[in-house]
Order: C-alpha cells, then sequence, then structure tokens
C-alpha cells in the first residue's frame, strides 16, 4: 500500500509543479500579448489527467478507506499505471507542441492541439486506459 501512495504522491506532486508553470507562463503570455489567443495545450491534459488519477484512485482511497481491500489495491495499481503511461508522454506532446525537435517543419500560427501532439495525447490515453483496465481486471483474479 505504502508503495502506490508513494508512487502516487511523486507522480502528482510532477504533475503540479508542470501545470503550475504551464499556468504561469500562460498567464504571462496573456499579459506580454493580451489579444493572443491562451489556452492549454492538448498535452497539458495528460498532466491533468494523471494528477486526478493519482490523486482521486490512488490517494483517497488507500488513505480513506479503514483496510484497503483488494479492490483498492487493484484500482491504486491500475492508477499508478495509467498515470505513469500519460506522464510519460508528456514531454513528447509538449514538444510538438512547441514545435521543438517534433514537428519543427510545420508553418503558421500554432493550434491547441498540433497533429502529433493530439495523436501521442490519445494514443497515450489508449494505452493508459488499456493498463488499467488490465491491471485491475489482473489483480482482481489473483
Amino acid at each position: 500500500m505504502e508503495a502506490y501512495l508513494t508512487v502516487a504522491s511523486i507522480l502528482s506532486g510532477f504533475g503540479i509543479s508542470v501545470l503550475m508553470f504551464r499556468i504561469q507562463r500562460e498567464l504571462h503570455i496573456q499579459e506580454k500579448y493580451p489579444d493572443a489567443p491562451n489556452w492549454l495545450a492538448w498535452a497539458d491534459y495528460l498532466v491533468i489527467a494523471s494528477i486526478g488519477l493519482s490523486l482521486l484512485l490512488v490517494v483517497v482511497p488507500l488513505v480513506a478507506l479503514p483496510g484497503p481491500g483488494k479492490n483498492a489495491l487493484a484500482l491504486a495499481a491500475g492508477s499508478c499505471a495509467a498515470a505513469a503511461i500519460l506522464l510519460a508522454a508528456y514531454p513528447l506532446a509538449i514538444l510538438d507542441h512547441y514545435r521543438i525537435t517534433i514537428g519543427v517543419r510545420r508553418k503558421g500560427e500554432r493550434m491547441k492541439g498540433e497533429p502529433v501532439e493530439k495523436a501521442l495525447v490519445l494514443g497515450a490515453a489508449f494505452v493508459a486506459t488499456a493498463a488499467f483496465a488490465g491491471i485491475v481486471a489482473w489483480r482482481l483474479a489473483l
């Protein structure tokens, strides 16, 4: 149980730090260029989902339940794996969003979701969902 709490704490702590940096950046851009659109990139939703999984499906159940049973531990295992997968995709997705290395040849205005960024986010969401479902099912079958 402690291992899941540790993993979830690390993932959510990292995610919150990244999200605060991104919000601060968007506020700075809004202040500097008031007419420019501001948004959260598709990549940022990977971080938000990871924070939600870590805190709501790992920390809360394991801390709130008096004696977390098999179901809560299976949920925690699946959630930690899914959150880690989502965060693993973040660096690649944000690189594409800013056209650094990935997407460097695209021209014109950046969009809320750049083409490769969208594909990476959707792919990561699919893999994370499959991992979550598989791990929870496997843990419950033991």
